[in-house]
């Protein structure tokens, strides 16, 4: 036991999963009600059973976010907006990505901490520019420990290639949508709904941060704030952790689950929004994403490291025609700003520092991640 892990039975888990590959597999869901907007402007979002390999895993967590705005973002006790959710996300899956490496490296952590931040265009009314995916996107890590910076650097690099969230950021990620409605008579109407980001112009941009603190093990909390025409608007804070079966204690949502209900968040208003008229019903959205460990740990070089497969479902009642449902579902994703970041292909700004100030800065890209993999897989066949 080393940082509150207990990562012995790692190496056995790799034999095991080029044996069982189904085992490798995790689903993340969460689910969220879209029919009608709350009274207090948030938005409220469920995480799902975890299906993990073979068995099921019950995640019983809640997730409280803001409508930017609506009147609660701008209380002092306000739930965070999706963008806010979206890099803490980020810093989570960044910081117990490191935990886990500095703990299989025989490495006792004093501190860590993960800030990620952000710039999230605004339209002339105060809104999210359509489209327009986050700018600027950067995180810094804060970390003591005794390491030598050779290792320190070293497992830098394997983060910003192994980190799921790190890659789903980093990388171009499809987003899937399908809707499916029930009729009166019975029926059903199922549309795949194709999207782009609209990617309107910014008329000024919000500052958006995220901070993550290590607590021990894979549990840590979060702080987030938004920062709009000069006026900071804080929350948190807030916990997050991994279940049981992924070494943690169950304590909150972890970052996949997290980043879900950043994404089904943001687009249960723009839903709301866009189906409106439309004479729906029971309207329900549904966000899964799905982590594979043989690509995760590189035992499969061609299975992504990348937290993959995001699809969007809705479910609701009601007799819309098809042609006019998908319609409104395009326009509601091509306004979203998570699917936008998300879908696009962009480097990250990575920087270092430990207390004695010494530490580094990079710019992480896919290219430069795929690299880091494929001398990660030499290294790993030379040893075989």
């Amino acid at each position: 036991m080393r940082n509150g892990l207990n990562i012995t039975g790692v190496s056995e888990t790799v034999h095991e999963l080029r044996d069982h590959p189904e085992e490798a597999i995790a689903d993340f869901a969460v689910a969220a009600p879209a029919e009608a907007a709350p009274a207090d402007g948030t938005i409220r979002t469920k995480a799902l059973t975890l299906r993990s390999g073979t068995i099921r895993v019950a995640r019983d967590f809640r997730l409280t976010q803001g409508e930017l705005g609506a009147a609660p973002p701008y209380l002092a006790d306000r739930a965070p907006t999706p963008y806010e959710s979206a890099l803490a996300a980020l810093g989570s899956c960044v910081l117990i990505t490191k935990v886990n490496g500095y703990t299989a490296r025989g490495v006792t952590l004093g501190s860590l901490r993960v800030t990620v931040t952000a710039g999230l265009a605004l339209d002339a009314a105060g809104r999210p520019a359509a489209g327009a995916a986050l700018g600027d996107l950067a995180w810094h890590c804060e970390l003591d420990c005794d390491a030598p910076m050779d290792t320190v650097e070293s497992l830098n690099r394997l983060v910003t290639a192994f980190s799921p969230n790190h890659r789903v950021f980093l990388d171009e990620s499809a987003i899937e949508l399908v809707a499916t409605v029930r009729r009166p008579d019975g029926g059903s109407t199922e549309v795949s709904v194709p999207w782009e980001p609209q990617d309107a112009p910014a008329a000024s941009v919000a500052a958006v941060r995220a901070e993550v603190v290590w607590e021990n093990g894979s549990e840590a909390t979060y702080r987030t704030e938004l920062t709009v025409d000069g006026v900071r608007h804080a929350s948190g804070p807030l916990v997050v952790d991994q279940a049981k079966q992924m070494l943690g204690i169950d304590k909150g949502p972890n970052s996949q689950e997290i980043l879900l209900s950043a994404l089904c968040g943001e687009l249960t208003t723009l839903v709301r929004e866009e189906t409106h008229g439309l004479g729906l019903s029971d309207v329900r959205l549904w966000a899964g994403g799905r982590l594979d460990t043989r690509g995760m740990l590189n035992v499969d070089r061609d299975i992504s490291s990348s937290f993959h497969n995001l699809r969007v479902r809705l479910s609701a009642r009601g007799d819309a025609p098809a042609d006019e449902l998908r319609a409104a579902l395009g326009r509601a994703m091509s306004r979203a700003t998570v699917p936008a970041t998300l879908r696009r292909s962009g480097p990250v700004d990575v920087r270092l520092t430990r207390p004695d100030g010494a530490g580094f800065s990079c710019r992480s890209t896919t290219a430069q991640a795929e690299e880091v993999r494929d001398d990660v897989t030499r290294r790993q066949r030379a040893a075989a």
